[in-house]
């Protein structure tokens, strides 16, 4: 009594406003039946699409999270101070050196962009967290 079997195989990303540090129950992205590979590149995307403000879903955007279920398996937040990005996730190494996938059609690929704005390296806070610095 009291557990129950979870089966939620799905892929969400969420979101966390910046201006009420509110939790946005509302999946911006949902996606079903893929491997983790896959759902991190499509979560790499959206961490550089939300890193260079280039949608309007990410305005008022604290961090953006991949959750795989009810597990999550990486964050992305923004510092609005220093504009520092810090990525965190259960398969760093594989997220580090995974491509980016579109996750629709409309959105162009922003690895380009993003390495225009932050440094082509990044530090290491800890076993699962980076950072990149925005170049001055």
């Amino acid at each position: 009594m009291g557990n129950t079997l979870q089966n939620d195989k799905n892929w969400y990303i969420y979101r966390r406003h910046l201006s009420t540090d509110e939790w946005c129950h509302t999946p911006l992205h949902t996606w079903s039946d893929i491997p983790l590979d896959e759902a991190l590149s499509l979560f790499k995307h959206e961490v550089f699409t939300y890193a260079l403000s280039r949608h309007v879903q990410y305005e008022d955007c604290k961090s953006i999270y991949l959750y795989h279920g009810f597990t999550r398996v990486g964050k992305a937040s923004l510092c609005p101070k220093t504009t520092q990005l810090e990525v965190y996730s259960t398969s760093i190494r594989e997220w580090l050196t995974c491509k980016e996938q579109l996750s629709s059609t409309k959105s162009p690929p922003y690895l380009t962009a993003f390495f225009q704005k932050y440094t082509s390296s990044h530090t290491w806070l800890n076993t699962q967290t980076i950072a990149f610095a925005a170049k001055s």
